[in-house]
């Protein structure tokens, strides 16, 4: 599979959230409006489970169920309980876009990765493409920890995956995924709002879109993106997704877009290729960890990829996940 379908599938799809979650907060309680959403798309994909007949081990189920607990229940849970405390969109998009920051990071300490100069004057660009779309910082309080959580849970589910290099197929890891964590939202929202919510057809277009353009199709982009692209250019991409979303409520709640949104749009489109130059990768015989599994260097491939490929220049295209 080309990276530059996943790369700009996964953007498009993972920045589509903010418009269901718009509709949607709008008539229910986030709580359960969370829960109603995991609900419909674990049922969605139980019902399509047995035609795709994966063997699933207990090794699969533990390792699926922990990262259903990081991408989702950590991730998202932290956003919403963000915006129910009073912390500003801007800030907990800012907040997570240091998630490359964390796994570029975490790549070199356990993975030995190299990040060349050019490769952190992207990320260092990126956070500021990032701040200039979302405003800045708004102001700080205790449950700033909560976009921080979100931030974290994203961040350990993407270093999982790298991990683990697990082989089981999107389907079933994505539903093991959701099933997971629509046990916990399920159980939050009862002890908490409850999920009762008004049936309007605001509502329905919400929970329809939160399913499956962002929910099926955004962290199914992620899985895909995440095998395809390797850790870190995926983070990478998640610097697109704030000028994304402006563009994304423009086109579907009439917000407007305004000159920050398109220079950031441009500053991450830069960002993006610049921290997607191809760095060396250390440890080819070790691993500094202790971690079994393939080691990716910043364009996602394995050294045993590369190993095998032919000995010229790498393409363009495959050098840059756009």
């Amino acid at each position: 599979m080309t990276r530059t379908p996943v790369a700009v599938g996964f953007v498009l799809l993972w920045s589509c959230g903010f418009v269901g979650a718009a509709w949607g907060t709008a008539s229910a309680e986030p709580a359960g409006l969370l829960a109603w959403r995991y609900v419909i798309t674990a049922g969605l994909l139980l019902s399509v489970a047995p035609f795709i007949g994966a063997r699933v081990s207990r090794r699969d189920l533990r390792q699926q169920s922990a990262l259903g607990l990081t991408a989702h229940v950590l991730f998202l849970g932290g956003v919403f309980a963000a915006a129910a405390s009073g912390v500003d969109a801007g800030t907990t998009a800012l907040v997570c876009s240091a998630q490359p920051l964390v796994v570029a990071a975490a790549g070199a300490a356990f993975w030995g990765d190299r990040m060349t100069p050019r490769q952190w004057t992207g990320v260092a660009l990126g956070l500021g493409a990032v701040a200039l779309c979302v405003g800045g910082v708004g102001d700080l309080g205790p449950a700033i920890v909560l976009p921080v959580i979100s931030l974290l849970g994203l961040s350990c589910s993407a270093l999982l995956e790298r991990r683990w290099a697990p082989r089981i197929n999107v389907v079933t890891a994505l539903t093991i995924q959701v099933g997971a964590a629509a046990i916990v939202f399920v159980s939050a929202a009862l002890l908490t709002t409850g999920m009762t919510v008004e049936p309007t057809v605001r509502l329905a277009g919400s929970l329809a879109w939160l399913v499956i353009p962002a929910g099926l199709g955004g962290y199914g982009a992620y899985l895909l993106a995440l095998r395809h692209l390797g850790a870190t250019p995926t983070s990478m991409l998640l610097y697109l997704t704030p000028p994304v979303s402006a563009i994304w409520a423009w086109a579907m709640l009439g917000d407007q877009i305004g000159a920050p949104q398109l220079v950031a749009m441009g500053l991450g489109i830069v960002a993006v290729l610049l921290a997607a130059v191809p760095g060396r990768t250390t440890g080819t015989t070790s691993d500094p960890a202790g971690c079994a599994g393939p080691v990716h260097d910043m364009t996602g491939d394995t050294l045993r990829e590369r190993s095998i490929r032919p000995a010229h220049p790498v393409p363009a295209s495959h050098q840059v996940p756009q």
